[in-house]
């Protein structure tokens, strides 16, 4: 449960230090962005050294990997900005957290989805055409990639899920 830590408002800035807990958001969001920029920059170099005449779902099942990787680059941006949160009043905190929640709770779920249609659709062409552009290599690659950004993209929902305060000050504290 997060601690309670009472803040003083000067021109519009809270002068009071950070939720405690919050920092283990922080922690994770770092991660969160490192894995994503990776992953595109991977799918960029897949996508660029395919030979000329290729299925044109091949590009679209990088797309949708693609997507995977840029929803876990927005749940750790969300998640970033949740890390520096000082309180202010329990009105906007309480609208803030809920958002932030529904935020990580969204990316995790998008990321999910479109990495099991981009899977599908490279799977779909290496069987249906025999071979895929990727090679062997390439598609273990693609496929543990995805499957890394699927499972931080839930991680990072499950550690909002539970660092994350759904009211603030908590209702302990408020009786004290």
């Amino acid at each position: 449960m997060p601690t309670v830590v009472h803040a003083v408002i000067v021109h519009g800035k809270s002068a009071g230090p950070v939720i405690p807990t919050l920092r283990k958001t922080g922690q994770i969001a770092v991660f969160d962005l490192l894995l994503s920029v990776i992953g595109l920059v991977v799918l960029v170099v897949l996508g660029s050294s395919a030979p000329s005449g290729v299925h044109p779902l091949y590009y679209f099942g990088l797309i949708f990997v693609g997507g995977a990787a840029f929803s876990l680059l927005l749940s750790g941006v969300i998640v970033a900005r949740v890390r520096g949160r000082r309180p202010t009043f329990p009105a906007a905190d309480a609208r803030f957290f809920a958002g932030v929640r529904r935020g990580a709770l969204a990316m995790g779920l998008c990321a999910l989805v479109t990495a099991a249609f981009g899977v599908l659709i490279l799977l779909t062409i290496a069987d249906g055409r025999g071979s895929t552009p990727l090679g062997a290599g390439g598609l273990a690659t693609a496929l543990v990639l995805t499957s890394a950004t699927v499972i931080c993209a839930v991680l990072t929902w499950l550690v909002v899920r539970r660092e994350v305060p759904k009211t603030w000050p908590p209702p302990a504290a408020r009786a004290g």
